[in-house]
């Protein structure tokens, strides 16, 4: 894609330049890439520039001064480079799935996006998750070490899934991802809010500026008309639905009575799971699958691996289940579902 359909250039001749690909991070850069030297709260890009000209970066953005051992390469001057970088990410990458999901939360976020997959697979629809264990497109993960990756992987991934004609995707939003602008320019069809308990504080400092990341995706990145699927139980669901009425969003719920009215499937032990599958289902459903469709998959959902799974039966009838909580309301939802469930004494490891 020629520079000048990017971004604005002071010459025609540099305009004409043809960029194969864009990059922040200098040792991943390639032939023919366009450059953002990032400032960062722990690197500057700045000093990496030379690294990216080596690699072959054609062209540097910048909103410094900086000196390049090849003085003929351009170099473009720009106030906020973050904000360049995402209008870009948005060009060169604009093609992809029509029905792009966020979901975030404390918990949760993992086994909505999970059964959100299997639901649409079962249906024999191409999905596909982006998240804590990487790339999952039906069986196959490309794991991954972020939950939400950074924005240029972010665009580019998208894009190669509308390029594997995938229209349906799933993206767990971690708050720091929202906060870092790892989702801007993303056009997202609904945003799911799980719940909301501590985690994180050694990053957002507080509780209110955790919260207030996580409302990133509804009060900044949802446009008019798009959906918000939550919990109306919780008490973060009166501020999604300011946030519904000021920005003209549709919002469904989940609520007491469709939870202990629901009964679907004996594999799922407790209610934190049978919230995350109607989460699921809700979203299959703003996704145009029919509750015929829904419903006839349901018995064959599978426990999401490390979310309460049963992993073993003792010789003595003692289960053994394992389960990655690692807030404290997190582990007490666990441990509270398998108390109500098999009335036993529980020891933890």
């Amino acid at each position: 894609m020629l520079l000048k359909k990017l971004i604005k250039t002071s010459s025609k001749k540099i305009g004409a330049i043809k960029i194969s690909g864009i990059a922040s991070d200098s040792r991943k850069v390639k032939r023919g890439d366009l450059f953002f030297a990032l400032k960062g709260k722990k690197f500057d890009g700045n000093k990496f520039a030379n690294i990216a000209v080596n690699l072959g970066a054609k062209v540097i953005i910048t909103s410094s001064k900086i000196k390049l051992k090849n003085k003929k390469l351009p170099i473009i001057k720009i106030k906020n480079v973050k904000k360049t970088l995402e209008k870009v990410c948005s060009i060169f990458y604009k093609q992809k799935p029509k029905n792009i999901i966020a979901v975030t939360g404390t918990n949760g976020k993992s086994s909505v996006a999970d059964f959100f997959h299997q639901i649409l697979s079962l249906n024999k629809i191409k999905v596909a998750s982006i998240g804590t264990l990487g790339v999952k497109i039906n069986k196959k993960i490309k794991k991954s070490n972020l939950t939400s990756p950074d924005i240029i992987s972010m665009h580019k991934e998208l894009y190669k899934l509308k390029k594997s004609r995938i229209e349906n995707v799933i993206i767990e939003a971690s708050s720091h991802g929202l906060q870092q602008g790892r989702l801007n320019k993303i056009d997202f069809k609904t945003g799911v809010f799980t719940n909301f308990s501590q985690d994180h504080l050694d990053y957002h400092k507080n509780m209110k500026n955790y919260l207030n990341a996580k409302l990133i995706l509804f009060s900044q990145l949802l446009k008019k008309n798009r959906n918000i699927v939550s919990d109306e139980n919780i008490k973060e669901f009166n501020i999604l639905k300011k946030i519904a009425i000021n920005k003209n969003l549709k919002i469904s719920s989940i609520n007491k009575a469709m939870i202990n009215n629901f009964n679907p499937n004996d594999k799922l032990i407790g209610v934190f799971q049978k919230k995350n599958l109607l989460m699921a289902m809700a979203i299959a459903h703003l996704s145009g699958l029919s509750k015929n469709m829904i419903n006839k998959s349901l018995k064959k959902i599978k426990n999401v691996n490390g979310r309460l799974e049963l992993i073993r039966t003792l010789s003595n009838k003692s289960k053994i289940f394992i389960d990655y909580a690692h807030t404290p309301d997190a582990l007490n939802s666990v441990l509270q579902s398998l108390k109500d469930f098999y009335k036993k004494d529980i020891s933890i490891v």
